[in-house]
């Protein structure tokens, strides 16, 4: 099976949030040669939760299914609360998503989907680009790296998500309980009153009504721990917390998401170009993903409709340097990060926060952010990554 085209033929490697993202920004810009997505899934179930701080503007907007103006941080008996109505919280489930931009993609006459069909090696020359699979040879004049950690583009120096490599790996139930003990109003981002283990350990609460909501045992740490004492810690929780004894879980989520900073230098390419998660669009220091993927693909899809594919850089030099010293002191005692986070909850205003997290933040944010935050650590972790960056 051969795809060509004498501008831009686009060969997709993968179906997930980037890859579809991706198709869905090419045809919004009119590109109308070839597009080809290959992923091995067929299955497009309810199998993500997105959550992201309405701040940028994207095309999936009405596709949020609810949205909070406050949030809160929690530690014991102490909680602080945020809030923002200009920028609000928002819940985008994965089969929304799936079902709106597919129709797209189908309904499509340039656009080929090829599920079920397995990815083999990857091939680049003068020519283009030749990829083995299931289905016969691909051939595309570009070819977009869409698969994560497992595509042709991770980066060789990166290691692959899994004991020893800094993640964020959380189970969530989707619960529903017997009785109405869930705040509608407000989201839990983290409530530290759990039980210790090495790690940065929180639990995340998203209330959908007074009796349901996604309960998200969370860590972010080198090895995380086993299944069995995830799910027990979130029953505990619901008891501790809830003082509830009886529950009925919907769903369950399971996920590791690599907090890593992924150097793009090694692949310089033009004709193999990553896309979302290998090109670093997961922000290392909070493992949110969504919105980051939607401005690189719309700036990625621009310049393939102006006929100069190449990739995008993703998110900002300034917020990539204080990421890393986040990173740095968080691994340097996990336990005790968890009071740094608390005091960006008690001193931050709520649209702070959100520009904060949403690469939006304007220097008098930066400047408020810094000033939250006890400078002992912080100016310690500054300089062992100035120097880690100096020695490279």
């Amino acid at each position: 099976m051969s795809f060509t085209s004498p501008h831009a033929s686009c060969l997709i490697l993968g179906a997930g949030l980037a890859g579809l993202s991706l198709a869905d920004a090419l045809l919004r810009q009119g590109v109308r040669s070839p597009i080809v997505v290959a992923d091995q899934r067929d299955d497009f179930s309810n199998d993500r939760t997105w959550g992201f701080w309405d701040v940028h503007p994207h095309p999936y907007r009405g596709l949020v299914q609810q949205r909070w103006s406050e949030w809160s941080f929690r530690s014991g008996a102490t909680t602080y609360r945020q809030s923002s109505p200009s920028s609000p919280y928002c819940y985008l489930p994965a089969d929304r998503f799936y079902e709106d931009v597919l129709a797209r993609l189908r309904a499509a006459p340039n656009c080929t989907l090829l599920l079920g069909t397995t990815i083999g090696d990857v091939h680049e020359d003068a020519a283009g680009v030749t990829v083995q699979t299931s289905a016969g040879d691909l051939e595309a004049s570009q070819l977009f790296d869409a698969l994560g950690t497992h595509g042709p583009t991770w980066p060789s120096t990166m290691p692959q998500p899994g004991p020893g490599v800094l993640c964020q790996r959380f189970l969530g139930w989707f619960v529903t309980a017997p009785e109405p003990v869930f705040d509608a109003a407000c989201v839990t981002l983290m409530d530290f009153d759990v039980t210790p283990n090495g790690e940065l350990h929180f639990v995340y609460v998203l209330p959908f009504s007074p009796t349901q909501a996604l309960v998200e045992d969370t860590t972010i740490g080198l090895d995380g721990v086993p299944l069995p004492e995830r799910r027990a810690e979130v029953e505990r929780y619901l008891a501790h917390r809830y003082g509830v004894t009886s529950w009925q879980v919907e769903r369950e989520e399971v996920a590791a998401i690599p907090m890593l900073h992924v150097d793009r230098s090694a692949h310089a390419s033009q004709r193999l170009i990553p896309v979302g998660t290998a090109a670093g669009t997961v922000r290392p220091s909070s493992g949110y993903a969504f919105v980051r993927t939607q401005l690189q693909v719309a700036a990625l899809a621009a310049r393939v409709a102006a006929g100069q594919p190449s990739a995008v850089p993703v998110g900002r030099n300034l917020d990539a340097m204080l990421d890393r010293v986040f990173l740095d002191v968080l691994q340097h005692d996990p336990e005790a990060f968890s009071s740094n986070l608390m005091m960006l909850g008690k001193r931050l205003t709520g649209d702070r926060f959100a520009r904060f997290m949403m690469d939006a933040a304007s220097p008098l944010d930066l400047l408020s952010m810094i000033a939250a935050l006890p400078k002992s650590p912080f100016v310690r972790g500054a300089v062992r990554v100035s120097r880690e960056r100096v020695g490279r």
